[in-house]
């Protein structure tokens, strides 16, 4: 009978270290999916955010009159020569008008878009692009403003925010990123 009780314990016993064991294991996989996950996110942030800083401190380079030929809340065109060939270049970035992307789960992801002439290419999966302008003394212009080029004139700083998300959620979350920078081209 002993032997029986020893038997049962050692096996009640053994039973709790392998589910400790295998509930340690999930964990850590979970805990890595999160990691290797949130690392792509940033990585795809800090891409977007070199993309769109070196076109930005570049925006007016080589260009006469007014750099800047449309700006909102959250697309702009500029004149810039973005490839420094002597050739002024019109640059667009904007993002997708309505979110959402087939095969993703997040509901808010969108594409953000850089078109330098006519040649449109994806820079980057982001799930907000929003763009704020200010005057030389630090003044917001109201985006109701920048559609006469005296506004647009004006301009000398531009605020630039994206946020990322994961497309789909690990442990419930999307995980978000985000990156914000003032940045002030020294050609307006």
């Amino acid at each position: 009978m002993q032997e029986l009780v020893k038997l049962i314990g050692a096996s009640v016993i053994g039973g709790i270290v392998i589910l400790s064991i295998l509930m340690l294991n999930i964990n850590m996989k979970s805990s890595s999916d999160s990691f290797i996950q949130s690392t792509y996110n940033q990585y795809s942030l800090i891409t977007a955010s070199q993309i769109v800083e070196y076109d930005f401190y570049k925006l007016g380079y080589s260009s006469s009159g007014t750099a800047i030929i449309q700006a909102d809340s959250n697309s702009v065109k500029f004149l810039s020569d973005i490839d420094n060939t002597g050739t002024v270049d019109t640059v667009a970035y904007y993002e997708d008008s309505t979110p959402g992307i087939a095969g993703i789960s997040n509901p808010r992801y969108r594409h953000l878009y850089r078109k330098i002439n006519n040649a449109v290419s994806t820079v980057s999966l982001i799930t907000q692009f929003s763009l704020a302008y200010a005057d030389s003394a630090g003044t917001a212009i109201p985006y109701n403003q920048l559609s006469l080029l005296s506004a647009r004139k004006k301009i000398k700083t531009i605020q630039v925010y994206i946020k990322t998300e994961l497309p789909d959620p690990v442990n419930g979350s999307f995980s978000p990123c985000e990156w914000k920078e003032q940045i002030r081209p020294r050609n307006l």
